[in-house]
């Protein structure tokens, strides 16, 4: 009876443990990193405080970007002449900033203007 006991304290004790894990990881930051070649720089410009303030609603945060501004530390060289990397609360609010009409139509409206490619990574806990 005692090692049932103890075997069933042992068992809770490590299921705790694991929900509190995956809770952590629904909850870690979530980073993207734009990598624009802006065709269109003035047309691009003109349309740029839409996507900042989606990004802002959405609970992201600008971290670094701009023009011009991406250097190579090692091996090929920027493509693109615009990189930018957000930071979002989690992974959820950065799907959301990105669905139904958000940063993701923005995008698309302006694929005339800009090719686009978005990494995106969960932070470290």
């Amino acid at each position: 009876m005692l090692k049932s006991a103890l075997l069933v304290t042992a068992g809770i004790g490590i299921g705790a443990g694991a929900i509190s894990a995956l809770q952590a990881q629904t909850n870690a930051q979530y980073y993207t990193v734009a990598e624009i070649n802006v065709k269109d720089r003035a047309a691009y410009e003109k349309d740029l405080p839409a996507a900042i303030n989606i990004i802002k609603e959405g609970g992201g945060k600008y971290l670094a970007g701009g023009f011009d501004k991406a250097t190579t530390r090692m091996g090929t060289p920027p493509v693109a002449n615009r990189y930018v990397i957000q930071v979002y609360p989690n992974k959820a609010a950065a799907d959301k900033t990105w669905d139904s009409g958000g940063l993701g139509a923005w995008t698309s409206q302006h694929k005339n203007i800009a090719d686009f490619r978005v990494i995106e990574v969960e932070a470290v806990q």
